[in-house]
């Protein structure tokens, strides 16, 4: 048996970046998505574990966008909602004019679909929460493969989606338990999350892509097109403005990079014209430090802090520069 499981595509999702970054980013998780199923069409199926696209943004031809790939596909597909792609009247036309290889658990209790030797389980949102409690009780057949599809969190606290409980769970004994929700891959026994397709800002660092199955052998694809990062630089320790570019560029990927780069310390560098050379598609720049501590020294000549500022006079190493800027502001912490 083989298939492939992924989740929390975000199709349409709206971006928090400029409308040309935001394009990119929608236009990649697109290209992704297809990429993705064109790849594995040797499969006999797929699981999609919700927040397959966002409802408020998804238009009728992104719906035909999305069936044709499914159809293009032309294996069984199996596939509940999540929080973000809820159903309620909204998805009528998506419901109504599915390709036959589509199979949707349209309903909040537990119901499977069963083919030949497989069976599988699930169930979706209505609203943006689940309020539902999932039935353990639930007994298996054993002469089936047995696969749960749901969108949920394996949370020691109480949460607004699905809590599942992950040893009342793996007491049920499924063979697969495909869960959505959490961007990030990760996974316990049987349980595993595929996390997001793509990333989609700086909160996004982990490894994106989905899981691939193939007869009991279970590996995570790092399929992803987009890679975020985030550099902290202290330029003083760099010798010149193209050291500082060269360790950037090794910083970065192969695939599509959005960068943001903060700053540690003041310095002279022309960060407009070293941005131009950075390999990404996307630079932002953050002075990260505190400006005024700089000059503290030299606004109060015989002072405490200038006497201390005068240790750190010929110092410009990642350590004496931190050490200087604690000790400034523990001096103005106990000005009184």
């Amino acid at each position: 048996m083989k298939f492939i499981h992924l989740a929390d595509a975000h199709l349409a999702d709206k971006s928090s970046f400029n409308n040309d970054m935001g394009s990119i980013i929608r236009k990649k998780s697109w290209e992704s998505f297809h990429n993705i199923f064109m790849a594995n069409t040797d499969v006999d199926f797929a699981l999609i574990a919700g927040d397959l696209f966002e409802r408020l943004y998804f238009s009728p031809k992104d719906f035909d966008k999305l069936f044709d790939i499914f159809k293009n596909f032309g294996k069984d597909i199996y596939y509940v909602s999540g929080n973000h792609d809820y159903f309620d009247d909204y998805n009528t036309i998506f419901l109504n004019n599915k390709p036959n290889n589509l199979h949707i658990f349209t309903e909040e209790n537990l119901s499977l679909f069963e083919k030949e030797n497989l069976r599988v389980y699930g169930l979706s949102y209505k609203d943006r929460i689940y309020k539902n409690d999932f039935p353990y009780d639930l007994i298996l057949d054993n002469k089936f493969f047995n696969i749960l599809l749901v969108h949920g969190d394996i949370s020691p606290n109480p949460t607004n989606y699905l809590d599942l409980d992950p040893l009342k769970l793996n007491k049920i004994a499924f063979d697969y338990i495909a869960l959505g929700h959490i961007h990030k891959a990760s996974n316990i026994n049987n349980i595993y999350y595929p996390g997001s397709i793509e990333p989609h800002d700086f909160t996004d660092i982990y490894d994106y892509g989905y899981i691939r199955y193939d007869d009991g052998k279970i590996n995570h694809i790092d399929s992803s097109l987009l890679s975020f990062n985030s550099l902290d630089i202290y330029p003083n320790d760099f010798k010149s403005e193209a050291e500082i570019l060269d360790f950037i560029n090794q910083k970065l990927s192969d695939k599509i990079n959005f960068l943001r780069i903060n700053l540690k310390e003041e310095s002279e560098i022309d960060y407009k014209n070293l941005e131009k050379k950075i390999n990404a598609e996307y630079v932002e720049i953050n002075e990260a430090y505190d400006k005024d501590l700089f000059n503290l020294g030299d606004l109060y000549p015989n002072s405490l802090l200038s006497k201390f500022d005068k240790q750190f006079k010929n110092a410009d190493d990642q350590i004496s520069m931190l050490a200087r800027q604690v000790g400034l502001e523990a001096i103005l912490r106990s000005k009184k």
